[in-house]
């Protein structure tokens, strides 16, 4: 069954708000109604009353701010002899592990001038539900009419009919879920014209030079552990940048010693915060699978210890697949920066560094065998959204444009 969450056109069947939003004209990518729209939903976000309990709302909120907002439509800016305009109709499926996210390429395509179709995953979200009072309470007030008109946000179980119609309507569709969502929306028909962007199941990992934990300063190392709690215990390691693997680089007896005051560290500021007893079942149950499955495994401190670290000799994709999060991270010490580079593989998206240079990042790079690493970023930034997302800029698939005689 399919539930409406917002639409100016409330329960209307489907086929009506299809066509209704399909008689709508897309608007020019950054007008000023878009903007105003956006600057006004930050603004409430930030007056959500939710907001101390998901500061990631506040992430959302502060992306968007105008200044934000300036610096994407710059980067847009084409040459004479080409015209940017909207994509038309694009149809977002969004991820049901981290509730938000959704809401980030669904801002960018309003700003981009596009109608959007949502489809939100049908399990309760305090975050979700509070975004989408935010549009009611827009429409109840007789605001920003030209752009609530040009969404629709929906829930409905997994119904390949449904999705099918929306996606021959669409002129974009825009997938977040694991490989088997991914693979399984892909099967159903596209509309000829229409683009598409895939964001499937993918890893986090981080590279730590070990000698720098051992140089921070008894100020330094609280720093950095609260930004290594931040990249790995938010959403319970859900978000595909979170990494589920440090690699420790330096010699045997520098690591060792950072190790021991690294994870004392982090582990204290982690009894400041809820450890649910189901997310420690599932990081002990995966942590018995992995020594199981993959090999001789250490077990650094107590099982029940927030976060379960385990040493290993080796971490690849198939381990961290194994992985389901909620606090449990391998450990693997290597000599040096360019020996990550075998320990990678596809699916490794985001590599959280701390002490290295940007060109010993660029030669790790260019090392690589394969599809790995679409985006490094320093410890405690591996929840930061971005306009490139695995590689592929969203603002190219959110717009198109029309070449022009040179001026």
């Amino acid at each position: 069954m399919i539930r409406i969450l917002f639409s100016v056109d409330g329960d209307a069947p489907l086929d009506a708000q299809l066509s209704r939003l399909g008689g709508l004209a897309p608007l020019p990518p950054f007008s000023v109604q878009a903007r105003a729209f956006v600057t006004d939903f930050a603004r409430r976000v930030f007056a959500l009353p939710v907001l101390r309990e998901h500061p990631e709302l506040a992430t959302l909120a502060h992306w968007f701010r105008p200044a934000a907002q300036e610096h994407l439509s710059r980067r847009l800016q084409a040459p004479d002899n080409e015209h940017l305009l909207a994509r038309g109709l694009v149809f977002h499926l969004a991820p049901a592990n981290v509730d938000v996210l959704f809401a980030y390429a669904w801002l960018m395509s309003v700003l981009a001038g596009n109608r959007n179709v949502a489809r939100l995953s049908q399990k309760p979200s305090a975050q979700r539900e509070a975004l989408v009072s935010i549009l009611h309470a827009m429409q109840a007030e007789g605001l920003h009419g030209e752009i609530l008109q040009r969404s629709v946000l929906l829930t409905y179980p997994h119904d390949d009919a449904v999705t099918t119609l929306l996606s021959r309507h669409c002129h974009a569709r825009i997938i977040w879920g694991g490989d088997a969502t991914v693979a399984k929306i892909r099967s159903l028909p596209l509309a000829p014209l229409a683009v598409e962007l895939a964001f499937p199941d993918r890893f986090g990992v981080c590279a730590i030079r070990a000698n720098t934990v051992l140089e921070a300063d008894d100020n330094q190392l609280p720093e950095l552990a609260h930004r290594f709690s931040n990249d790995v215990l938010w959403f319970g390691q859900q978000a595909c940048s979170s990494p589920r693997t440090v690699y420790w680089i330096g010699d045997p007896i520098q690591i060792q010693a950072a190790k021991a005051r690294f994870w004392n560290c982090v582990k204290s500021l982690a009894r400041q915060l809820e450890d649910e007893p189901a997310a420690l079942m599932a990081r002990v149950t995966d942590a018995h699978l992995l020594a199981a499955t993959v090999g001789p495994l250490e077990l650094s401190g107590a099982l029940g210890d927030y976060p379960l670290t385990l040493q290993s000799a080796h971490a690849d994709g198939e381990q961290r697949e194994m992985q389901s999060g909620h606090g449990l991270v391998i450990d693997v010490e290597l000599a040096d920066l360019p020996s990550l580079a075998g320990q990678l593989d596809d699916r490794d998206q985001t590599l959280v560094q701390h002490g290295f240079s940007r060109e010993e990042l660029l030669a790790l790079t260019a090392n690589l065998q394969n599809r790995a690493i679409d985006r490094i970023v320093p410890l405690g930034r591996a929840l930061d959204f971005h306009p490139v997302w695995d590689g592929s800029d969203l603002m190219d698939t959110l717009t198109r444009k029309i070449t022009l005689p040179a001026a």
